[in-house]
Protein backbone atom coordinates (compact mmCIF):
# COMPACT_ATOMS: atom_id res chain seq x y z
CA UNK A 1 0.00 0.00 0.00
CA UNK A 2 1.29 3.47 -0.85
CA UNK A 3 0.41 6.96 0.39
CA UNK A 4 -2.35 7.52 -2.19
CA UNK A 5 -3.97 4.19 -1.35
CA UNK A 6 -3.71 4.97 2.37
CA UNK A 7 -5.54 8.29 1.85
CA UNK A 8 -8.33 6.53 -0.05
CA UNK A 9 -8.59 3.90 2.68
CA UNK A 10 -8.82 6.57 5.39
CA UNK A 11 -11.63 8.35 3.57
CA UNK A 12 -13.57 5.10 3.09
CA UNK A 13 -13.34 4.37 6.81
CA UNK A 14 -13.74 7.91 8.14
CA UNK A 15 -16.79 7.00 10.24
CA UNK A 16 -14.95 4.01 11.70
CA UNK A 17 -11.99 6.25 12.57
CA UNK A 18 -14.29 8.53 14.57
CA UNK A 19 -15.21 5.49 16.67
CA UNK A 20 -11.73 4.01 16.94
CA UNK A 21 -10.00 7.29 17.91
CA UNK A 22 -11.08 9.54 20.75
CA UNK A 23 -11.37 13.30 20.11
CA UNK A 24 -7.77 14.11 21.04
CA UNK A 25 -6.41 11.22 18.97
CA UNK A 26 -8.53 12.26 15.98
CA UNK A 27 -7.31 15.87 16.22
CA UNK A 28 -3.71 14.65 16.29
CA UNK A 29 -4.42 12.45 13.25
CA UNK A 30 -5.82 15.45 11.31
CA UNK A 31 -2.79 17.52 12.33
CA UNK A 32 -0.48 14.89 10.84
CA UNK A 33 -2.51 14.90 7.62
CA UNK A 34 -2.02 18.67 7.46
CA UNK A 35 1.72 18.06 7.63
CA UNK A 36 1.42 15.67 4.69
CA UNK A 37 -0.29 18.45 2.74
CA UNK A 38 2.46 20.92 3.69
CA UNK A 39 5.17 18.45 2.59
CA UNK A 40 4.26 19.19 -1.04
CA UNK A 41 6.40 17.28 -3.54
CA UNK A 42 9.52 16.82 -1.42
CA UNK A 43 9.89 13.00 -1.19
CA UNK A 44 11.80 13.09 2.10
CA UNK A 45 9.26 15.33 3.82
CA UNK A 46 6.39 13.26 2.37
CA UNK A 47 7.95 10.14 3.88
CA UNK A 48 8.33 11.83 7.27
CA UNK A 49 4.74 13.06 7.15
CA UNK A 50 3.43 9.66 6.05
CA UNK A 51 5.19 8.05 9.00
CA UNK A 52 3.60 10.64 11.31
CA UNK A 53 0.13 9.87 9.91
CA UNK A 54 0.72 6.15 10.44
CA UNK A 55 1.97 6.73 14.00
CA UNK A 56 -1.15 8.77 14.81
CA UNK A 57 -3.29 5.77 13.78
CA UNK A 58 -1.71 3.23 16.12
CA UNK A 59 -4.79 3.33 18.45
CA UNK A 60 -6.72 1.68 15.60
CA UNK A 61 -7.63 -1.82 16.87
CA UNK A 62 -5.93 -4.92 15.51
CA UNK A 63 -9.23 -6.25 14.13
CA UNK A 64 -9.78 -3.22 11.86
CA UNK A 65 -9.16 -5.17 8.67
CA UNK A 66 -7.08 -3.63 5.90
CA UNK A 67 -6.52 -0.41 7.81
CA UNK A 68 -5.00 -2.31 10.74
CA UNK A 69 -2.78 -4.27 8.37
CA UNK A 70 -1.50 -1.02 6.82
CA UNK A 71 -0.91 0.69 10.16
CA UNK A 72 0.57 -1.98 12.41
CA UNK A 73 1.24 -5.14 10.52
CA UNK A 74 3.35 -7.63 12.47
CA UNK A 75 4.04 -5.82 15.70
CA UNK A 76 3.34 -2.30 14.45
CA UNK A 77 5.91 -2.14 11.69
CA UNK A 78 4.96 0.23 8.88
CA UNK A 79 3.39 -1.39 5.83
CA UNK A 80 2.95 1.82 3.82
CA UNK A 81 5.24 2.94 0.99
CA UNK A 82 5.70 6.70 0.74
CA UNK A 83 4.94 8.26 -2.63
CA UNK A 84 4.23 11.93 -3.31
CA UNK A 85 0.43 12.30 -3.44
CA UNK A 86 -1.29 14.99 -5.49
CA UNK A 87 -2.37 18.07 -3.56
CA UNK A 88 -5.93 17.47 -4.79
CA UNK A 89 -5.91 14.00 -3.23
CA UNK A 90 -4.65 15.30 0.13
CA UNK A 91 -7.09 18.22 0.20
CA UNK A 92 -10.03 15.96 -0.74
CA UNK A 93 -9.07 13.53 2.02
CA UNK A 94 -8.76 16.35 4.56
CA UNK A 95 -12.15 17.76 3.59
CA UNK A 96 -13.83 14.36 3.97
CA UNK A 97 -12.08 13.53 7.25
CA UNK A 98 -12.73 16.92 8.83
CA UNK A 99 -16.42 16.49 7.94
CA UNK A 100 -16.68 13.00 9.45
CA UNK A 101 -19.28 13.12 12.24
CA UNK A 102 -18.11 12.56 15.79
CA UNK A 103 -19.32 9.27 17.16
CA UNK A 104 -21.94 9.05 19.86
CA UNK A 105 -21.48 6.34 22.50
CA UNK A 106 -19.57 3.52 20.84
CA UNK A 107 -21.75 0.97 19.15
CA UNK A 108 -20.83 -2.45 17.82
CA UNK A 109 -17.74 -2.37 15.69
CA UNK A 110 -18.33 -3.47 12.13
CA UNK A 111 -15.75 -5.24 10.07
CA UNK A 112 -14.57 -3.06 7.17
CA UNK A 113 -15.82 -4.07 3.75
CA UNK A 114 -13.45 -6.18 1.66
CA UNK A 115 -10.97 -4.18 -0.34
CA UNK A 116 -11.62 -4.07 -4.11
CA UNK A 117 -9.20 -5.81 -6.40
CA UNK A 118 -6.33 -3.44 -7.20
CA UNK A 119 -6.43 -1.91 -10.65
CA UNK A 120 -3.48 -1.36 -12.97
CA UNK A 121 -0.66 0.74 -11.58
CA UNK A 122 -0.57 4.34 -12.89
CA UNK A 123 2.13 4.95 -15.48
CA UNK A 124 2.39 8.73 -15.27
CA UNK A 125 5.67 8.84 -13.32
CA UNK A 126 7.59 5.58 -13.71
CA UNK A 127 11.34 5.85 -12.98
CA UNK A 128 12.70 4.69 -9.67
CA UNK A 129 11.11 2.51 -7.00
CA UNK A 130 9.60 4.63 -4.20
CA UNK A 131 11.64 4.42 -1.03
CA UNK A 132 10.14 2.72 1.97
CA UNK A 133 8.97 5.03 4.73
CA UNK A 134 11.40 3.55 7.23
CA UNK A 135 14.45 4.07 4.98
CA UNK A 136 13.61 7.65 4.06
CA UNK A 137 12.67 8.60 7.62
CA UNK A 138 15.96 7.14 8.87
CA UNK A 139 17.83 9.33 6.35
CA UNK A 140 15.80 12.38 7.40
CA UNK A 141 16.57 11.74 11.07
CA UNK A 142 20.29 11.50 10.29
CA UNK A 143 20.04 14.85 8.47
CA UNK A 144 18.29 16.51 11.41
CA UNK A 145 20.73 15.04 13.95
CA UNK A 146 23.64 16.39 11.88
CA UNK A 147 22.46 19.96 12.55
CA UNK A 148 24.24 21.86 15.39
CA UNK A 149 22.74 20.81 18.71
CA UNK A 150 23.36 20.59 22.44
CA UNK A 151 22.51 18.13 25.22
CA UNK A 152 18.84 18.48 26.14
CA UNK A 153 18.07 20.06 29.50
CA UNK A 154 15.26 18.86 31.78
CA UNK A 155 11.87 20.53 31.37
CA UNK A 156 11.48 23.40 33.81
CA UNK A 157 15.13 24.43 33.69
CA UNK A 158 16.01 27.88 32.25
CA UNK A 159 17.35 26.35 29.02
CA UNK A 160 14.39 24.03 28.40
CA UNK A 161 11.29 26.13 28.98
CA UNK A 162 8.39 25.43 31.28
CA UNK A 163 6.40 23.02 29.07
CA UNK A 164 7.45 19.82 27.23
CA UNK A 165 6.53 21.40 23.88
CA UNK A 166 8.68 24.52 24.40
CA UNK A 167 11.94 23.03 23.10
CA UNK A 168 12.42 20.27 20.53
CA UNK A 169 14.28 17.26 21.91
CA UNK A 170 15.51 14.63 19.44
CA UNK A 171 16.53 11.14 20.50
CA UNK A 172 20.07 10.57 19.22
CA UNK A 173 20.96 6.87 19.55
CA UNK A 174 24.64 7.75 20.04
CA UNK A 175 24.59 10.99 22.06
CA UNK A 176 21.27 10.78 23.88
CA UNK A 177 18.59 13.51 23.87
CA UNK A 178 19.68 16.56 21.84
CA UNK A 179 18.13 19.98 21.25
CA UNK A 180 18.86 21.79 17.96
CA UNK A 181 20.87 24.98 18.60
CA UNK A 182 18.72 27.35 16.52
CA UNK A 183 16.16 27.33 19.34
CA UNK A 184 18.34 29.22 21.79
CA UNK A 185 19.34 32.86 22.18
CA UNK A 186 23.14 32.90 21.76
CA UNK A 187 23.52 35.53 24.49
CA UNK A 188 21.38 34.04 27.26
CA UNK A 189 21.20 30.37 26.27
CA UNK A 190 17.45 30.47 26.89
CA UNK A 191 14.84 29.37 24.35
CA UNK A 192 13.82 32.17 21.98
CA UNK A 193 10.27 33.40 22.58
CA UNK A 194 9.22 32.84 18.97
CA UNK A 195 10.66 29.32 19.03
CA UNK A 196 8.65 28.43 22.14
CA UNK A 197 5.53 29.92 20.57
CA UNK A 198 5.93 28.02 17.29
CA UNK A 199 6.99 24.76 18.96
CA UNK A 200 3.78 24.78 20.96
CA UNK A 201 1.79 25.32 17.76
CA UNK A 202 3.68 22.43 16.11
CA UNK A 203 3.08 20.09 19.09
CA UNK A 204 6.81 19.56 19.41
CA UNK A 205 6.38 17.29 22.42
CA UNK A 206 4.20 14.88 20.41
CA UNK A 207 6.15 14.95 17.15
CA UNK A 208 9.61 16.42 17.72
CA UNK A 209 10.96 15.09 14.40
CA UNK A 210 8.13 16.74 12.46
CA UNK A 211 8.66 20.03 14.31
CA UNK A 212 12.42 19.90 13.68
CA UNK A 213 11.81 19.16 10.01
CA UNK A 214 9.50 22.18 9.74
CA UNK A 215 12.15 24.49 11.23
CA UNK A 216 15.10 23.02 9.34
CA UNK A 217 13.48 22.20 5.99
CA UNK A 218 12.60 24.50 3.14
CA UNK A 219 9.35 26.44 3.37
CA UNK A 220 7.97 27.80 0.10
CA UNK A 221 5.59 30.20 1.86
CA UNK A 222 8.39 31.81 3.87
CA UNK A 223 11.00 31.53 1.11
CA UNK A 224 13.63 29.65 3.12
CA UNK A 225 14.33 27.55 6.19
CA UNK A 226 12.31 28.95 9.11
CA UNK A 227 15.24 28.45 11.52
CA UNK A 228 17.45 30.65 9.32
CA UNK A 229 14.76 33.35 9.16
CA UNK A 230 14.53 33.93 12.92
CA UNK A 231 15.26 37.62 13.44
CA UNK A 232 15.24 38.20 9.68
CA UNK A 233 11.47 38.31 9.25
CA UNK A 234 8.73 39.34 11.73
CA UNK A 235 7.95 36.73 14.36
CA UNK A 236 4.29 36.91 13.35
CA UNK A 237 5.12 35.52 9.91
CA UNK A 238 6.79 32.48 11.45
CA UNK A 239 3.85 31.92 13.77
CA UNK A 240 1.35 32.40 10.94
CA UNK A 241 3.19 29.86 8.78
CA UNK A 242 3.03 27.29 11.57
CA UNK A 243 -0.64 28.02 12.20
CA UNK A 244 -1.41 27.71 8.48
CA UNK A 245 0.02 24.19 8.61
CA UNK A 246 -1.71 23.11 11.81
CA UNK A 247 -5.10 24.78 11.58
CA UNK A 248 -6.04 25.06 7.92
CA UNK A 249 -9.51 23.74 7.32
CA UNK A 250 -10.59 23.76 10.99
Amino acid sequence: MNTDELLALLVRHREDLRRWLDDDQYRTFLTMLERLREAGTDPERVAMATMAVVRSLWPVPDDAGELARAVHLHGRSVAVTAVVPSQDAVLAALEALYAAPSSTPPGPRREPEPEPEPGPEPTAEPASEPATVAAVVAAAKRRLLAEPSRAAAPVGSPSAGSEPADVIVLADPESGPRSPDFQFDPGTGRPRDIVVRVNRILLADRDPWGAADWWLGGNSWLGGRPAALIGQIPDERLADAALALMEEGR
